[in-house]
C-alpha cells in the first residue's frame, strides 16, 4: 500500500520534470518532467571528454532509439522509462495507449538530454555527498529495499550507472532553478481567486487516515515463505490484541517504509487504494483495527486513525496545495518558453521504429 497524504484532489497532470521528486534511472529524468520541460542544445554539440588509451567505440544504432546532437539515448534507458510509467498499474494497457506513452517518453528523454547538454556547460556543481544522499533517500522510499535493487538488475543497470543518471538529474534541476525559474512566488490573492473560481475541484472524497503493519512477501515467494509470513503477522496481531500498542508493534515489526512513524501511512481516499486494503479500511470505524489483510505486497494489519466524509474543502486546508499547483504551472510555462526555440535548433535523429 502506498503512502497517501492528500488534501486536495486536482485533476491529474503529468509530473513536472523539475519538481523535486525522484524516480529510478532514466525515469529519474522522465518522471521528473513533462514533455516540454527541458532545455536546449548548444549551437555545437558538446564533445565527450578526451580519454587516454583506446578510443571509445561508437554506440551501435541498434542500441540507440535516438541521437541528440550526436549523443545516443539508449534503448535500455528508454525501455526502463516506459516500464516505470506503468509500474503499479492494475488495469490492462491497450495498444493505442502504449504507443502514445512510448512516443511521449521518447520525446521527454530527448528534451531531457537537450537540457542536460545545456546545463553541463554551466557552472552547476553537484557534490558526491548530494548524489549519495538522494540515492539513499530513494532506496529507503521503496516499499522493500529489494524492489529498488531488482528493478535496476532487471534492466542491467548498475548502482554506479544509476548514480550517474541521478547526478545528471541534479545538474538539470539546479540549472533550471537557477537559470530559468528563479525566485517564483504566488500571491495570496491568486490562491484565493483559484479557490473561488474552481469550486468543482474544491471537494474531496471520503477518506481514512490509516496506520499499518506490513509483513512483506515477494511476488515470487514460495508457498512455504508465504505461510511463514502469514504466521508472523498472526503472531503480531495476537500480541497486539494482548494490549501492546499498535504504533509500538509497527516500529518493531513492520516492513513498511512508514514503520518509523508508528505505521502512519497518511490519508487514503476511496478509490485510491488497493482493493483489499480499501475494502477493509472503509469497513472500520475510527480507532478500530483490522484482522489480517492480504495484498500483492504481503500481509497487513490496518488501523483507522481518523475518518472524514466526502465534502467541500475549507480554504485553509486547500490553500497550500493550490499554491503548489500554481507554482508548478508557472514553472512549466517558463520551461516551455525556454526550451521551445532551442529545441528547434537541435539535431535530433530518431531511429526508425524506435517506439514501436
Amino acid at each position: 500500500m502506498m503512502t497517501i497524504n492528500e488534501t486536495l484532489e486536482f485533476p491529474t497532470h503529468r509530473p513536472s520534470l523539475v519538481a523535486r521528486r525522484r524516480a529510478p534511472f532514466a525515469a529519474l529524468l522522465l518522471a521528473l518532467a513533462p514533455a516540454a520541460i527541458l532545455a536546449a542544445s548548444p549551437a555545437d554539440p558538446p564533445r565527450p571528454p578526451e580519454r587516454k588509451g583506446k578510443p571509445v567505440a561508437a554506440t551501435p544504432d541498434s542500441e540507440a532509439v535516438a541521437r541528440v546532437n550526436g549523443r545516443p539515448i539508449l534503448r535500455r534507458d528508454f525501455d526502463l522509462a516506459v516500464q516505470i510509467q506503468f509500474r503499479g498499474r492494475r488495469s490492462p494497457v491497450g495498444l493505442k495507449e502504449l504507443r502514445a506513452t512510448r512516443d511521449a517518453v521518447l520525446e521527454r528523454l530527448i528534451e531531457q538530454e537537450l537540457l542536460y547538454q545545456k546545463a553541463s556547460r554551466s557552472e552547476v556543481a553537484v557534490p558526491d555527498k548530494d548524489v549519495e544522499a538522494d540515492f539513499e533517500t530513494m532506496k529507503k522510499g521503496s516499499a522493500n529495499p529489494g524492489d529498488f535493487t531488482s528493478i535496476l538488475r532487471q534492466n542491467s543497470v548498475t548502482e554506479a550507472e544509476f548514480k550517474e543518471q541521478l547526478r545528471r538529474t541534479l545538474v538539470v534541476t539546479r540549472f533550471v532553478d537557477r537559470e530559468i525559474i528563479g525566485d517564483l512566488k504566488i500571491a495570496d490573492e491568486d490562491v484565493r481567486r483559484y479557490y473561488d473560481q474552481n469550486p468543482a475541484e474544491m471537494n474531496r472524497r471520503e477518506a481514512v487516515h490509516l496506520a499499518q503493519i506490513l509483513v512483506h512477501v515477494a511476488p515470487d515467494a514460495s508457498a512455504e515463505e508465504r505461510a511463514t509470513a502469514r504466521q508472523k503477522i498472526e503472531e503480531i496481531l495476537k500480541e497486539m490484541n494482548g494490549g501492546v500498542a499498535f504504533a509500538d508493534m509497527a516500529r518493531r515489526y513492520s516492513d513498511g517504509t512508514e514503520a518509523t512513524r508508528g505505521g502512519d501511512t497518511g490519508w487514503m481516499s476511496r478509490g485510491k487504494g488497493a482493493p483489499a486494503i480499501e475494502q477493509a479500511a472503509f469497513a472500520l470505524k475510527a480507532g478500530q483495527t483490522s484482522d489480517v489483510v492480504e495484498s500483492r505486497l504481503g500481509f497487513h494489519i490496518l488501523k483507522v486513525l481518523e475518518k472524514r466524509p466526502e465534502g467541500p474543502i475549507p480554504f485553509e486546508d486547500a490553500k497550500e496545495r493550490i499554491r503548489a499547483k500554481l507554482v508548478a504551472r508557472e514553472r512549466e510555462e517558463k520551461i516551455r518558453a525556454y526550451i521551445g526555440p532551442l529545441k528547434e535548433k537541435a539535431r535530433v535523429e530518431r531511429s526508425p521504429g524506435a517506439t514501436s
